[in-house]
């Protein structure tokens, strides 16, 4: 008889009830980040919104990028403040709660109403994002240093299965129901913010604050005592010089990620996908980033953080050069005025590469930050990267104006520049000597 435990990733891991209450939020935010940032509410916002294809592009880079940039301002200060008053399941139970409900009222945008989509979008994706930061400060205390690549990839990999699912549910009633136009899309918004409530509950019922030893600022009120804290660890962070740099490449990741995410289905739309064919090639997608996340699960804790990181850097900045001759090649055939159909069959390999690297490079990032971030300063930590992240959004500017004003391939080839410079800032951190000083709180002096 076949043994099945044995293939349980967190088979022998304490604090079982504890991670699936945090995986739960995982699987919960996936309905966001799919349904409305990825799938359909870009084109929504671009089709029915907007209107105009001449600015629908730097609309919606200024709706995400001006809600990742609030998300940036605030991150640090929000997670130095969860530390200081261990509020951390606080912050991610109320940020989940605010996403889910303006993301149900996206469905009462109306045509030409940009000013309502905004108020209602940057609202969401800002708490979204938060949320995120405060997910993932839990890592370090929910499993050793030696297991976060495996937890962090397996509750990645079911954030994906469950992606998969909401794909499938939303193919199914874009055809039984017939929604094939981005007008009836309003349905798909109120179905994703209250699976995000859903899945929010078993993480308020389980989930447990973490029990640190933590440094407090007794006399001061929570936004004092917040800016003080991250003052703190913006100085104390000098004196983690590998995780330092990390947070630099991080945002150089969180770019290209920022990037796929947004954009995804509308530059697949511009090389002849319709609606149906666009659910599909995300599903494709999503199917890769599940088995992308597998990598770092099974080896991201052997072969090492930095080896893994740079590896799947190297795959998806391929990944993003290839998409760009990808384009080119497109575009100058239909130039040329050629009457038959360009083949789409290397589109569909590029972006199984491209969900492929999504999946794998964010758990392998969140994984590796934990690795080399002091446990009693996770929250805070956690918060810098999430800045870094955030700000990253930022970058979806020029992005969107090379795309508009120079064209598709160009701005591919600027994603992989970006890539690339995440590479090289890898290259440079010594994750032995940066998780020695995390564990140690020992400042790492030159030499």
């Amino acid at each position: 008889m076949i043994n099945f435990r044995r293939f349980y990733p967190l088979q022998g891991l304490p604090k079982q009830e504890q991670l699936w209450s945090w995986i739960s939020f995982d699987v919960a935010n996936q309905s966001f980040t799919l349904i409305v940032n990825t799938l359909l509410f870009s084109i929504f916002f671009s089709a029915v919104v907007v209107r105009d294809t001449g600015t629908d592009d730097r609309w919606w880079s200024i709706a995400y990028g001006s809600s990742m940039v609030l998300a940036a301002l605030l991150s640090p200060l929000a997670g130095a403040a969860a530390d200081e008053r261990a509020w951390k399941k606080r912050g991610l139970i109320a940020t989940g709660l605010m996403c889910s409900l303006f993301t149900c009222g996206l469905a009462l945008v109306q045509p030409g109403q940009i000013w309502l989509a905004l108020l209602l979008y940057i609202p969401a994706n800002f708490a979204f994002a938060i949320g995120e930061n405060f997910l993932a400060a839990f890592l370090p205390t929910l499993a050793r240093h030696d297991e976060v690549g495996r937890v962090s990839g397996f509750s990645w990999g079911l954030a994906y299965f469950a992606a998969l699912l909401l794909l499938g549910a939303t193919a199914v009633c874009m055809t039984v129901f017939h929604l094939e136009t981005p007008e009836q899309w309003r349905p798909f918004f109120v179905g994703a913010g209250l699976w995000f409530f859903l899945f929010t509950i078993p993480t308020l019922l389980g989930l447990r604050e973490p029990a640190v030893v933590r440094e407090v600022h007794p006399g001061k009120n929570l936004l004092t005592s917040g800016f003080v804290r991250l003052g703190e660890t913006l100085g104390h962070l000098k004196g983690y010089r590998d995780l330092a740099m990390l947070m630099f490449a991080s945002f150089f990741c969180g770019t290209g990620m920022t990037v796929v995410v947004s954009f995804a289905s509308k530059l697949a739309g511009e090389y002849g996908f319709n609606q149906e064919k666009l659910v599909i090639f995300m599903a494709v997608i999503t199917v890769s980033g599940i088995v992308g996340t597998f990598v770092p699960m099974l080896f991201q804790d052997r072969v090492g953080h930095r080896r893994m990181t740079a590896a799947l850097l190297v795959v998806w900045m391929g990944s993003a050069i290839g998409f760009a001759g990808y384009a080119h090649l497109y575009e100058s055939h239909a130039a040329a005025g050629d009457g038959s159909a360009y083949p789409t069959w290397p589109l569909w390999l590029i972006g199984n590469l491209l969900g492929f690297g999504l999946g794998s490079l964010g758990s392998a990032n969140r994984a590796f930050v934990s690795y080399l971030a002091p446990p009693e300063k996770a929250a805070e930590m956690f918060g810098i990267w999430g800045l870094m992240f955030k700000v990253a959004a930022v970058m979806t500017f020029p992005f969107a104006w090379v795309k508009d004003t120079m064209g598709t391939p160009p701005s591919l080839v600027l994603l992989g520049g970006f890539l690339g410079v995440a590479l090289l800032l890898t290259l440079f951190i010594n994750e032995k000597r940066g998780h020695a000083a995390a564990m140690t709180g020992a400042v790492q002096e030159d030499g």
